[in-house]
């Protein structure tokens, strides 16, 4: 589903608008998108953040899950989608956006934390497992990841400006995550 958004990931790169994001909701039986750029809160950055850490822990672990060079190029299109979330406000994984559920996108820290963790954990990772080279290992930029954990260790307790708290924050200072290794800020959050 979202490989037919590539144009949208491109866009995305260079405008960091709400409108060229990838789509949140898809039609599992065409992959088709099932409501319109402005018609759902579809920025997500922890979304996505989390579909490449899983992909990232699975392909380790020994499945074979990309199979083309394309897809490996998508994936480090991914990557470079997701490397800014420190400085990209975004719905949250509520897709609600601010505290007051008017669809105001704010900077979370759920989102900044995912991102973090699916950077680490995809950084220098042949997606061909055994049986790739130096095409299909995807690289991340060393500073994105110290910029979301600086902004991440800055937010918290907080979950971002306008909520105090979130259920959220959960998924990443425990699993999946686990974006947070100062415990003094876990146990405070």
């Amino acid at each position: 589903c979202m490989m037919r958004q590539v144009d949208k990931v491109e866009k995305f790169k260079c405008t960091q608008s709400t409108k060229d994001c990838l789509h949140a909701k898809y039609n599992s039986a065409t992959c088709a998108t099932v409501v319109g750029d402005d018609q759902w809160g579809h920025l997500q950055v922890d979304a996505t953040s989390l579909y490449l850490l899983f992909l990232a822990q699975m392909t380790a672990s020994g499945l074979r899950i990309i199979f083309t060079l394309d897809e490996v190029a998508f994936i480090q299109n991914l990557v470079f989608y997701i490397e800014a979330a420190y400085k990209v406000a975004d719905y949250g994984i509520w897709e609600r956006g601010d505290k007051t559920n008017q669809g105001i996108p704010e900077l979370n820290a759920s989102s900044v934390g995912m991102a973090k963790a699916a950077l680490e954990a995809i950084d220098e990772l042949d997606l061909f497992g055994a049986h790739g080279g130096h095409k299909s290992v995807i690289h991340v930029l060393p500073d994105e990841v110290e910029h979301c954990q600086s902004i991440l260790y800055s937010m918290l307790p907080r979950a971002s400006t306008s909520k105090e708290i979130d259920a959220g924050l959960l998924s990443i200072i425990s699993y999946p995550a686990f974006a947070v290794e100062d415990l003094n800020l876990v146990n405070v959050t």
